[in-house]
């Protein structure tokens, strides 16, 4: 702040205030990619812990009710058969993936060469498999071991690396 020779007011000059809003827009424009990137990241974690709670939800279900309960994944969607809808109870039990709040680029699973995965009513599964979720660089593969049921999250994102969750 400068103040004048006469003692009056101390203000900015306009060449301080223009040095500084370009600096703040570098440092904005350096960050922005890298924010988005972390953004892009936690859409396909959070798609993944949704994918392997929900598989652990049917495995759990077959063993409570001892009836089977199955899993479809069709086009990255999936619907748990015979669960109402969290959102309306006259609907399935369906989650898109491609939608928000996840919008991936794709979710893809294979269990034993179907989209199907299938628990009895002791909470064994079909067969064992994974869902790959897929983001731009980003990918999280939800497996499923064909004979606990058990589910194990794997993260794979450029730059950091990989991870790996177990559970169920």
């Amino acid at each position: 702040m400068r103040s004048s020779a006469d003692g009056g007011r101390r203000a900015f000059t306009m060449i301080e205030l223009v040095v500084v809003i370009l600096i703040m827009s570098i440092f904005g424009a350096v960050a922005a990619p890298a924010f988005f990137d972390a953004l892009l990241y936690h859409r396909v974690e959070s798609a993944a812990r949704r994918v392997k709670a929900d598989i652990d939800h049917a495995r759990q279900r077959a063993r409570l009710t001892s009836a089977a309960q199955a899993i479809t994944f069709a086009s990255s969607t999936y619907t748990l058969a015979g669960v109402k809808g969290l959102d309306h109870a006259y609907n399935t039990y369906s989650v898109n993936l491609r939608k928000s709040p996840y919008s991936l680029d794709s979710a893809a699973a294979n269990f034993g060469g179907t989209q199907t995965l299938s628990f009895d009513g002791y909470g064994t599964p079909s067969s064992s498999g994974a869902v790959v979720l897929t983001a731009k660089a980003h990918q999280c593969t939800v497996t499923v071991d064909g004979t606990t049921g058990g589910t194990t999250m794997t993260s794979n994102h450029p730059g950091g690396g990989t991870a790996q969750a177990a559970g169920g």
